[in-house]
């Protein structure tokens, strides 16, 4: 004997809306986690990329007895210390094929310099900077000339791949007084040509001099010498200052220290590379004083911490 089909209830309309309102509500609750373990996740493969940048600092000082340093005289190529710390930041292929005695921005070589200077390099490249590896509008951000000029300047001459981390040009109290001599940073962009710096040099001790920041979002190529060198610090350029707000405004605009100051996408702060090769994060609330003189490799002023 057949049983009678037991008749099925369906949801209501009601009952279908409270559930899709529970799981609106849970996916609410998870995301930030989620976020949050992301942006994590972000801050710690950004700490390796400056931990590799040191080692590579490091290792070519062994190899040359020297620091790094740029090409930001009228005579010379354009080229950035960041372009020759290569080899040592697993990039040896790509630094054998650039022409280092021709322009960044040279079209006679084959490969010529303006194409392989379009190659992303991972490890110059902060995970949470939003913005392309690859930019073809760094003319008009950076308002370079075309060649090589009597101030040093030097355009990419077209697309460039990008570095969010950049060589600090040292600390000052004024406003816009950056350039000094013998150099405060580092890695100051006008350190004469035949100058040299060593990690004797760094009368500060190595682990009380900032040597490298975050610079994001990303349009400074790296190949490039005035980009090599972009963190300066000073009563106005702190850190974080311009923050996200106003980082779609071009970075070549002074206003909020936007230009020249440490900036990133990190909640409250930015990395920082010292010379002994450990990362530190930078709060934005630290205090200015103590900032500048880590930016400094050679004022002898006190460190009071991070």
């Amino acid at each position: 004997m057949k049983r009678p089909l037991e008749k099925r209830r369906a949801f209501t309309l009601i009952e279908l809306l409270v559930v899709i309102a529970i799981i609106a509500i849970l996916i609410g609750l998870l995301l930030p986690a989620v976020q949050k373990v992301r942006e994590a996740a972000n801050r710690m493969k950004c700490q390796n990329n400056l931990k590799q940048i040191g080692l590579a600092i490091h290792n070519y000082h062994d190899a040359n007895n020297a620091l790094p340093k740029c090409d930001p005289t009228a005579t010379s190529n354009g080229w950035s210390w960041i372009a020759r710390t290569l080899p040592y930041i697993e990039q040896e292929a790509l630094y054998r094929q650039l022409n280092f005695t021709l322009p960044i921005n040279d079209t006679t070589g084959t490969p010529n310099n303006r194409a392989l200077i379009q190659t992303p390099i991972k490890a110059l490249l902060c995970p949470s900077d939003p913005t392309q590896a690859v930019r073809s509008d760094l003319a008009a951000w950076w308002a370079w000339p075309a060649v090589a000029t009597a101030s040093g300047g030097a355009n990419t001459g077209g697309p460039a791949a990008v570095t969010c981390y950049m060589g600090y040009q040292g600390g000052s109290a004024s406003n816009d007084s950056f350039d000094t001599n013998p150099p405060d940073g580092v890695f100051e962009r006008t350190m004469p040509a035949t100058a040299t710096l060593t990690f004797a040099s760094v009368t500060d001790g190595l682990s009380n001099t900032l040597f490298v920041g975050e610079r994001s979002p990303s349009i400074a190529p790296w190949c490039a010498w005035a980009a090599g060198n972009g963190v300066w610090v000073t009563s106005r350029y702190t850190i974080n200052q311009a923050r996200k707000q106003t980082q779609t405004t071009p970075l070549n605009q002074e206003a909020g220290g936007v230009k020249y100051g440490a900036i990133s996408f990190h909640t409250n702060g930015a990395m920082g590379l010292l010379g002994d090769g450990s990362v530190q994060f930078l709060s934005d609330t630290m205090n200015q004083t103590v900032y500048m003189q880590l930016a400094s490799h050679m004022d002898g002023g006190p460190v009071g911490g991070f």
